[in-house]
């Protein structure tokens, strides 16, 4: 019996343990799954305020004042929250954070939003914060969610304007056709009335008229072909010209841009003077956006020539040899004879104009040993952070390959940057202004890769002599491509020059090459980063 007893009692023990131990399970489990759905609540109160900032990118300046339904407190507060969709008893409350810059304002002032929400200094300069508190069960988490203005870092490809920089059409520089070109081909592809509405390609837009004093000759229609892949978020504040079925996009978080309204693109049959009866049918793996905030860069990279140190700005037509975290640096057709050394301590090094008077065109391209304009050769592997700008060209003359996961390079131009492909001087025919391949010796480089940033601000990404000699193989840039006009670097189907192979740096979102150019006005915005409290 008391073998029985004994028994009955260690079985009565170990199943009240069992029992607590289960609970406690239970309770860890649903803390766990309660505060993994306040973290997702957060998220979702994150994601609609970015998703008013897309459709009203003044709705920051209103502060908590904005249409109902709304979950936007006062600071400190989280009474006013919105149900997540499809997760019962899931919720999220907002706060507009103020400025860490300033001491006068306490909170999001509609008076003056500018000054109480954006950071005034550093590097978080020009961005504003939001706070989205997550709340499901017992469990609460909160998400603070820095906004920036866009960027030309943002984009794997951005261009203001999607034709032919108007030197390929083989004017002569200066000219009266030239100024022409400049002016008809510098309209975006869909203008529009004074009230805004899209008016007929035929009657409106670069097309509808032939560029002045060059006879009947139209601006370039670029279209995207089948075969393109723009591998990353895409802006243009133009709009797109299709030919059958390229792809835009890696996933939907890449975001396609056009700054024209719907439908933002066009098949090249339908663009009058484009010379082609395709049709269109574009992929947008990403997410397509029409009517997106124009992004302009400032008219110079002058702020950059204030930033470099004075052992860092060159005069002149110098060559640059990047090595790891070195550099050489040579004014005398080599990388030697000026500096030697450590990359500048601030990541910024300046090439600017001695006396220069010669007007670049791909057709006559040459490569003189000096030259007084502010032009940069560049080629080499980096391990450290840089960015180099030009008065006038940037020249890629070899590989430029980065090495590290924290090594960024931006590569700033004012007029071109370029890619080294020495062949004879074309003939322009002067009737139709068409260039003509001459015979003689080609040096090209083959396939080639970017590592970089890169940004010309009046020009274009460009091959020299694109359209002579034999196929160069492919042209990998692994970074951003940020220009004015459509730059050529080879003819179709790789029949000459290159074949396109652009991918975008993910790094770049949170990475900036040093002082890497902002755009004059950026009134879209984007998230820079997220931290959880």
């Amino acid at each position: 019996m008391i073998a029985t007893v004994t028994g009955l009692s260690l079985v009565a023990t170990l199943a009240l343990v069992a029992v607590a131990a289960v609970s406690g399970d239970i309770n860890l489990t649903r803390g766990n799954f309660d505060r993994r759905e306040a973290y997702e609540a957060a998220k979702a109160g994150i994601n609609e305020y970015a998703f008013h900032l897309k459709t009203d990118n003044a709705y920051w300046m209103s502060c908590t004042d904005v249409p109902e339904p709304n979950a936007l407190n006062k600071l400190g507060k989280t009474e006013k929250t919105r149900p997540v969709p499809g997760q019962e008893g899931a919720k999220y409350a907002l706060e507009l954070l103020p400025s860490e810059t300033q001491k006068t304002y306490a909170e999001c002032s509609k008076v003056n939003p500018a000054v109480s929400m954006l950071e005034s200094a550093g590097q978080l300069r020009g961005t504003f914060r939001v706070r989205s508190t997550g709340f499901s069960g017992k469990s609460k988490v909160a998400i603070v969610a820095t906004f920036r203005p866009v960027t030309f870092l943002d984009y794997v490809y951005f261009t203001q304007r999607e034709t032919s920089d108007p030197v390929s059409y083989g004017f002569g520089n200066p000219s009266a056709q030239l100024t022409g070109a400049n002016s008809q081909c510098g309209k975006v592809l869909q203008e529009r009335d004074l009230n805004g509405n899209v008016l007929s390609l035929s009657s409106a837009g670069r097309n509808s008229a032939p560029i002045p004093s060059a006879g009947s000759k139209y601006c370039n229609v670029i279209s995207f072909v089948t075969g393109d892949t723009l591998n990353g978020p895409v802006h243009t504040n133009d709009a797109f010209a299709i030919c059958n079925n390229p792809k835009f996009g890696r996933s939907i978080n890449d975001s396609i841009e056009v700054s024209a309204l719907p439908p933002g693109w066009y098949s090249t049959k339908n663009i009058p003077k484009s010379g082609s009866s395709c049709s269109g049918n574009p992929n947008f793996v990403g997410t397509f956006r029409t009517n997106a905030p124009a992004i302009t860069p400032p008219p110079t990279n002058s702020e950059l020539k204030n930033i470099a140190e004075p052992g860092f700005k060159f005069k002149g037509q110098v060559r640059i040899c990047l090595s790891g975290a070195n550099m050489t640096v040579g004014n005398t057709g080599t990388c030697t004879g000026l500096y030697s050394g450590s990359i500048p301590a601030n990541g910024v090094v300046y090439v600017e104009n001695d006396v220069c008077s010669a007007a670049y065109s791909p057709f006559t391209a040459t490569y003189p040993a000096t030259s007084g304009c502010g032009n940069a050769y560049v080629h080499g592997t980096y391990s450290g952070q840089l960015t180099i700008a030009a008065e006038n060209d940037i020249i890629i003359d070899e590989d430029l390959i980065r090495n590290g996961e924290s090594a960024v390079l931006g590569l700033i131009a004012n007029n071109f940057v370029r890619v080294y492909h020495a062949y004879p001087s074309q003939v322009i025919n002067p009737s139709t202004y068409e260039p003509e391949c001459k015979s003689g010796t080609e040096t090209g480089l083959g396939n080639v890769t970017i590592d970089a940033a890169i940004l010309a601000i009046n020009h274009s990404f460009i091959v020299d002599h694109y359209d002579c000699g034999k196929s160069q193989g492919t042209l990998t840039v692994r970074g951003a491509l940020a220009m004015k006009f459509r730059g050529a670097v080879g003819t179709t189907g790789g029949d000459t020059g290159y074949l396109k192979s652009y991918n975008y740096d993910d790094r770049l979102r949170f990475l900036s090459p040093p002082s890497f150019i902002k755009p004059e006005e950026s009134v879209d915005w984007t998230i820079g980063r997220e931290t959880i409290e």
